[in-house]
């Protein structure tokens, strides 16, 4: 099986350090992929980085759907991440999980509601150009795709509602999940203190966990003292 990495890395929110330490995290604990980053122009990546540079553009998240297409030059079996993701153990087995299937995140909010329906884009996997179907409606009429729906995993749980999900334990969030002190009420996405205290929350980590998902803030690049963020976002 071709094993293929791919993240996407547009616009100036992100700088290439962040692809630099994914690419770090990612080989460190994997074996025998091809590292890809979709971008908007060559940067100055090291040579084992295969850049692929795309247009047309769209803002912010909506240049992920690029991923999808069938003439980009990935193969095989895709593991796509997020910049802002913390990779800790071995990686390789989310490149078998359910096979040829289509795999992607329960939303976070499954620790307020267990059964909740979102999709989260963060980490996701695919066979390469067997997905084209999510990049043909989008480009047909992106304008109308992206005034239709929030973001892309708004996009993306409407085509993959009833798509296999990743185990809970195996990717996780750092802010409302693995960030919860022991015995600590669950608090609301969008509660203040959250941002005042990630630099110095209690971990509940489970032993299969290997990704950690920064979505919103704090990012890992913000996170000042907590050393499972900083011995591994290197």
């Amino acid at each position: 099986m071709i094993k293929s990495f791919v993240c996407v890395c547009t616009g100036n929110k992100y700088g290439t350090m962040y692809v630099d330490k994914l690419y770090n995290m990612v080989t460190r604990h994997s074996n025998d992929i091809t590292f890809n980053v979709i971008t908007d122009s060559k940067k100055d990546w090291r040579p084992e980085i295969n850049q692929i540079v795309v247009e047309p553009l769209f803002p912010t998240w909506w240049n992920k759907i690029h991923m999808f297409r069938d003439d980009i030059g990935l193969k095989g079996r895709v593991l796509f991440m997020d910049l802002d993701i913390v990779v800790i153990r071995n990686i390789d087995h989310l490149w078998d999980f359910e096979g040829d299937a289509f795999v992607i995140i329960q939303d976070f909010n499954r620790c307020r509601i267990p059964n909740y329906h979102v999709r989260n884009s963060s980490v996701m996997k695919f066979n390469a150009g067997q997905e084209v179907h999510v990049w043909k409606k989008f480009v047909n009429d992106p304008k109308k795709i992206i005034s239709q729906f929030r973001g892309d995993q708004d996009y993306m749980t409407s085509i993959y509602r009833q798509s296999p999900i990743w185990p809970r334990d195996w990717v996780m969030s750092y802010k409302w999940e693995i960030g919860l002190e022991p015995g600590e009420k669950k608090r609301s996405p969008h509660d203040k203190f959250v941002e005042k205290k990630f630099n110095k929350v209690k971990h509940g980590l489970p032993d299969e966990c290997a990704v950690i998902v920064m979505h919103g803030k704090p990012n890992p690049a913000e996170v000042e003292k907590d050393p499972l963020i900083i011995d591994n976002w290197q």
